[in-house]
């Protein structure tokens, strides 16, 4: 009766797992032996796989579907000599292989995961938040006031602050909001004899230091006695500062370990800058600010806007007022005339006599046109796609448009079609869909001369006419897509042209790669006469130096200054007038993508609010404002509205942390569920589980001793792992380079925008950057190691006594741009890490001692092993694939030094693999595959003794003929010494075979 009934539950749990949508499910580990052979059995009847895998000394069983990616046929092997084995026990036991607890001074909690509860170390403002007088400066407060455009709203700004503990400043840009009202309340405390504690919140750094050192100018005193900041390593302040300027990151740090009554008792007023835009930490900042109104009656919070939708701040308070500043009464101000596309391109057809247009890439008409074999690959995938035209013949086009750089626009090399071509003439509206929203353009004509619309009409199919009518030019709405010929176009003719009157131009670019290369072909028409001789060139961007800031923005006298600048510019006013703003339109955001759990970078329209916001940068001297955006103007109004929330959207490892640390006792989806821009519940669980994973959170989620750590090391928290363990492996300097280039931009990859490039120009490149890194690599298969090289080259040619600037090469100007930014992230991760406490002037920690191993690259890829786990493949022999943790199978990135020996079918190219196991950096999500690059090849004995949690003992270990016995349906190949193997299970999905005294010596 027992077994019937055990049989019935089996067979209704397999049922549920065979209908439902995992590949694979761990079964309750409480089951006796025979009722194991039961979901066995019954697996086996269901074409399922099967394996007992044990955790932490609890056995279960784990059903795999048929086409599970986890599930490996052939369990992977370690075996070792007898004189491995012996060096190996004798490696583990020298005192200096990784530093004993003592030695490392690091706390036992490491090492001992549930000996102590962690705690985070504390950070607080430098002299502490005392209460201090407010002080008259009578002449610097009038110097001031005699400049700002806010002082008619002086007197309503402060009454609104007595009514109110709550007030929103809304207004553009030209009031200088953060430094006009700190002003007026320092100077009304003053007046009353009152205390005066003000905390200014930016969204940059380098905002921070720059409107201190402002303010304290006027005031003519030093930064650090009324007016001073402090920021991530950097601090100028006293006990008497009345006005503090720090950013929303630093002002979250000091407030954990405190509560809220401790961390807010002597702050009077806190302004919150540029809050419309929902950056993360503002958002999370609001939440803890909320909370602090109910705890401190004398608390005020002013939060400085600039958009028309600020209700939802009051809603989320529950209290407060709006005091709207109205830029028409401020004397000076002028209409902004605004061009687009379409506009800019009459302007320039209208003044072509006057410039020599010239295409920003090259044309390589005299390269021979070989065949490539990607684009050879990519006529057999259109052939194969036309004549079956299924989901997956699509899928595999779309893999190499995302995966292997082919255009989405790619025509067939023989007949002409493109994939919307051949989507249109199937008549499947779904597939027509899928790719116009990867902007495939409807209007390429095949040999035939016949579109995509032709083959529509052709084929009688009413839905897919009116959706391919209605697409306008695909190249004019991709935002990933920029003409840089256009840009310089309309530079020329503004510079040049006696229609337009010389003036100082702004050029606003997505990110730090755009402005690399507008800077490159700025700098470059220079210098062959294409722009006048008076073009000076400034780059503004969030990570420059402060004198280089300064330098911008006093521009030069008599020049045609061009400012060349990220999205920061929104926030710093020039000190001379701007006649031009260039607007591309665009910014650059990383995504976190739910379905496949990889970050995508990817180019977006920004939204009409900020396109409003830009249009107004030059309203302050007087004249007429005239703004070129690079957008058609049908587009606009099918913008977004408002800016959109970074919580909704971006990868949340840190913000998870962040959370935790501020709020332990509150799950991660609760408190985050409170915030204004609330993300999704899934995207919450997903980082909380990733976090466990790699064990910043523990199994009750948490905080642990790495996680303390790494709140203070400003990049991913997976990448701060790798440092941790570089440090404990004593190889930190090589680690520090890697995880710099991993940080930032590739910068051996194509550029984003290679739908400019035509073809033999985009294979020439191809080519280029390939055989560059083959250089790099040593003919070692490791991604890692070119990065290594590659710096070291750069620092050895900046070491030459005569180095020279030819503007040649636009990739090698963006990449010594880039390398650059390395070498600032490596500067700033160093200081972090001292500030960590991870790193010591002298002793066990010292750089001298945490480098002693940082020539040995084994040892600097078990640091990578170590600290990137869970990103780990092996090569499953049997089946021909690359598997990982990830129910996707994982392809090799067209870029990555082992795409060499995967080019051909694995299944056959499987022996040419030096070891089984590669560890990654990146993934990208290539039409239901995982791409991943950054790929190094690493031993069985890597991966067995570092990879998975911290923590692995004996009872992780099965014998073979427990776990062995039921690996498949058609598993009947064995080793001749498999009765004396063991399995030891790092994870669910890692599992490695051995012998048990190889076993005894690993998990020792």
């Amino acid at each position: 009766m027992i077994k019937t009934i055990v049989q019935q539950y089996v067979f209704e749990q397999l049922m549920h797992f065979k209908d439902g949508n995992r590949c694979c499910q761990k079964f309750c580990g409480s089951f006796r032996s025979t009722e194991r052979l039961i979901f066995m059995e019954f697996a086996l009847k269901l074409e399922c796989h099967s394996r007992v895998c044990i955790n932490n000394g609890i056995e279960f069983v784990k059903i795999y579907k048929k086409n599970c990616l986890h599930f490996m046929e052939r369990i992977p092997e370690l075996r070792l000599t007898t004189y491995t084995e012996k060096e190996l026990f004798m490696l583990q036991r020298e005192s200096d292989f990784i530093g004993s607890q003592i030695e490392m001074q690091m706390s036992p909690e490491f090492f001992s995961p549930n000996c102590i509860r962690p705690s985070v170390p504390p950070h607080r403002f430098s002299l502490g938040l005392k209460q201090s007088m407010a002080r008259k400066n009578l002449r610097g407060q009038q110097n001031f006031q005699d400049k700002c455009a806010l002082k008619i709203y002086k007197v309503g700004l402060l009454e609104a602050m007595d009514r109110s503990r709550v007030l929103i400043v809304n207004g553009d840009y030209i009031f200088e909001k953060s430094t006009g009202l700190p002003m007026y309340i320092i100077e009304n405390c003053a007046e009353r004899r009152a205390h005066c504690k003000i905390v200014c919140v930016e969204r940059e750094q380098l905002l921070a230091i720059h409107n201190s050192e402002k303010l304290s100018e006027y005031l003519g005193e030093k930064v650090g006695n009324t007016v001073a900041f402090q920021i991530h390593l950097q601090s100028r302040i006293s006990e008497g500062s009345n006005l503090i300027y720090t950013t929303s990151s630093f002002l979250l740090r000091v407030l954990m370990g405190q509560s809220i009554v401790d961390s807010f008792r002597h702050i009077s007023h806190v302004i919150v800058s540029d809050v419309y835009r929902h950056e993360a930490f503002t958002d999370l900042l609001l939440s803890e600010l909320r909370a602090a109104l109910r705890c401190h009656a004398h608390l005020k919070v002013i939060l400085l806007s600039n958009s028309q939708h600020n209700i939802s701040f009051l809603e989320y308070f529950g209290e407060g007022e709006i005091l709207q500043l109205d830029s028409s009464q401020t004397p000076n101000v002028q209409k902004s005339y605004v061009f687009h596309m379409e506009d800019i391109q009459n302007i320039i057809e209208t003044d072509r006599n006057l410039i020599n247009r010239k295409q920003i890439y090259i044309n390589f008409m005299n390269t021979s046109c070989r065949p490539n074999g990607n684009f050879i690959n990519a006529d057999r995938i259109l052939e194969n796609y036309e004549l079956i035209g299924t989901d997956q013949a699509l899928a595999t086009f779309l893999y190499m448009v995302e995966g292997e750089n082919i255009p989405i626009d790619y025509q067939h090399s023989v007949t002409g079609r493109t994939a919307i071509t051949i989507a249109s003439n199937i008549g499947n509206i779904a597939h027509i869909k899928m790719l116009l929203d990867k902007f495939a353009d409807p209007f390429i004509m095949d040999k035939q001369n016949l579109n995509a619309i032709s083959h529509a009409i052709a084929s009688g199919n009413i839905l897919c006419i009116e959706l391919l009518s209605s697409c306008k030019n695909i190249k004019t709405i991709n935002p990933s897509v920029l003409d840089y010929s256009l840009v310089m176009d309309l530079i020329k003719v503004l510079t040049i042209s006696p229609k337009w009157e010389a003036g100082n131009i702004i050029i606003i670019v997505a990110d730090y790669e755009q402005l690399l290369r507008l800077n490159y072909w700025v700098l470059r028409c220079k210098m062959i006469g294409d722009l006048p001789q008076e073009v000076v060139i400034y780059m503004l961007h969030n990570n420059i130096e402060k004198d280089q800031l300064d330098m911008a923005m006093e521009g030069t006298p008599e020049c045609i200054n061009i400012i060349i600048a990220t999205d920061i510019i929104e926030s710093i006013i020039p000190k001379f007038s701007i006649k031009y703003i260039i607007d591309l339109v665009r910014n650059r955001r990383t995504l976190y993508n739910t379905e496949s759990g990889c970050k995508e970078t990817s180019y977006e329209w920004i939204s009409r609010e900020a396109l409003e916001n830009r249009a107004r940068l030059t309203n302050n001297k007087g004249e007429h404002a005239l703004c070129f955006r690079l957008i058609p103007a049908f587009l606009v109004d099918k913008l977004s509205k408002t800016y959109a929330a970074e919580l909704l959207s971006m990868p949340l490892d840190r913000v998870c942390l962040t959370v935790k640390l501020l709020s332990p006792h509150t799950m991660v989806a609760e408190y985050l569920q409170s915030t204004i821009s609330k993300p999704p519940f899934i995207h919450i669980h997903n980082t909380v589980e990733f976090l466990k994973k790699i064990y910043v959170f523990d199994e009750l989620e948490e905080v642990t001793w790495l996680g303390c750590r790494l709140i203070d090391v400003p990049i991913d928290c997976q990448l701060g792992k790798v440092l941790v363990f570089a440090i404990l492996l004593q190889c930190l300097d090589p680690v520090l380079t890697i995880v710099s280039f991993l940080s930032t931009l590739d910068p051996l990859e194509l550029p984003n925008d290679s739908g400019n490039i035509n073809l033999p120009a985009l294979d020439e490149m191809r080519a280029k950057i390939k055989g560059e890194r083959k250089r790099l690599a040593e003919n070692i298969f490791s991604d890692h190691l070119i990065y290594l090289r590659l710096y070291q080259e750069w620092q050895n040619n900046l070491r030459d006594d005569n180095p020279e600037m030819v503007l040649i090469d636009e990739h090698d100007y963006v990449l010594n741009g880039i390398l650059e930014k390395v070498c600032d992230i490596r500067t700033h991760l160093v200081g972090a890490l001292r500030s960590s406490q991870l790193i010591h002037n002298q002793g066990q920690l010292s750089m001298h001692y945490i480098n002693l191993k940082s020539n040995s690259w084994p040892i600097i890829k078990a640091a990578l092993v170590a600290g990137l786990y869970p990103c780990l493949g092996v090569v499953d022999t049997f089946e021909g694939r690359i598997k990982c943790n990830r129910s996707q199978e994982l392809v090799i990135h067209p870029t990555s030094i082992l795409r060499e020996i995967t080019m051909e079918p694995l299944i056959t190219k499987a022996h040419c693999f030096p070891s089984k196991w590669m560890v990654y950096g990146n993934e990208v999500n290539c039409g239901g595959l995982i791409s991943v690059g950054c790929c190094s090849l690493v031993s069985p004995i890597t991966v067995a003794m570092l990879a998975g949690p911290p923590k692995i003992d004996l009872s992780n270990v099965s014998s073979i003929n427990v776990a062995g016995s039921n690996q498949g349906s058609d598993n009947h190949m064995t080793h001749e010494n498999e009765h004396e193997d063991s399995i030891f299970y790092i994870d669910d999905w890692l599992e490695i075979k051995m012998e048990p005294t190889t076993i005894q010596t690993v998990a020792a």
